[in-house]
């Protein structure tokens, strides 16, 4: 089953929006058909506002969500009072071991080391869809599975606007931070974790720096209380993408993440640039992997 995601014809100017926080009456908030006032997509962020993949796709034929307007979703959620079930160990390296391989494999292996990609891969369960998808597991720091979310790239490494979440939340499939079951609790104040946005980004840092524990949040208000609850006592690095917005959310994250014992810092990639100096260099939303990409 695919969903579609349509604009509403009249734009509500009266409203906050939810990302930015600012008024809508410039309009560039715009809401679905379908959802509350609060849901919808902001074109001076770019960022969607949903309440919850579970309300989007029928799970049982893992619906493709995709933007009408060709848009990247990056999905705010909400999470839901369930007792969270888990994956069996063993489906995910049925995914893990089957050929052909997908766009983004194929990507990482023409462009890095193919040891390092291969043993990334390895230590994240990063899987294959037989339609093309890439799998990405939501391993918690008890080594259990908790969920996953299928991506689909282009050849050259770029993510498309499609995705599949076969699992519910409303079932009791809920996400953690990706890659959360390498954090290692011994001696946990002399290493450093790096939290970035992306899965792909969290896979190519591990792929380069290895030294370093690389986990994805898929976003800012993906940061809930719960996900990040398996981060107090560690060092981080939270590295937003490069945008205003982006850059001063980060820092509301980390002063709420210090409350609750997380030893963060954030790092700030627009050195000093304004969004309009970052849109003229190209570099505007960008994240730590076009950096990667850029030097490799």
């Amino acid at each position: 089953m695919e969903s579609i995601l349509k604009f509403q014809k009249k734009r509500n100017y009266q409203i906050i929006t939810p990302c930015c926080g600012k008024s809508n009456k410039d309009g560039k908030f715009v809401n679905y058909e379908g959802f509350a006032e609060q849901f919808g997509y902001c074109h001076s962020c770019g960022k969607t506002t949903l309440p919850d993949y579970g309300q989007l796709t029928d799970y049982e034929q893992i619906g493709i969500i995709s933007n009408k307007q060709g848009k990247s979703l990056q999905l705010e959620t909400s999470s839901k009072a369930v007792k969270q079930r888990f994956i069996q160990e063993k489906i995910i390296w049925n995914y893990f071991q089957l050929k052909p391989e997908n766009n983004l494999i194929r990507y990482l292996k023409r462009t890095y080391n193919s040891n390092n990609v291969n043993e990334t891969l390895e230590r994240y369960a990063v899987g294959s869809c037989r339609d093309g998808g890439t799998v990405f597991w939501m391993i918690n720091e008890n080594q259990q599975v908790q969920k996953c979310k299928v991506a689909f790239y282009d050849q050259n490494g770029k993510r498309t606007n499609k995705f599949k979440v076969p699992y519910k939340n409303e079932d009791g499939y809920c996400y953690c931070l990706f890659g959360a079951h390498l954090l290692i609790d011994l001696n946990k104040s002399r290493y450093i974790v790096i939290l970035v946005e992306s899965e792909k980004t969290a896979i190519v840092g591990d792929i380069l720096l290895p030294q370093f524990t690389w986990l994805a949040y898929g976003g800012l208000n993906g940061l809930t209380d719960d996900k990040v609850a398996c981060l107090k006592g560690h060092k981080v690095l939270l590295i937003p993408d490069i945008s205003n917005q982006a850059i001063t959310a980060g820092h509301k994250k980390v002063e709420k993440l210090k409350e609750i014992g997380v030893n963060i810092n954030l790092w700030d990639m627009r050195n000093g640039k304004s969004d309009e100096e970052l849109k003229n260099k190209g570099i505007y939303n960008n994240d730590l992997e076009d950096y990667f990409r850029a030097f490799n």
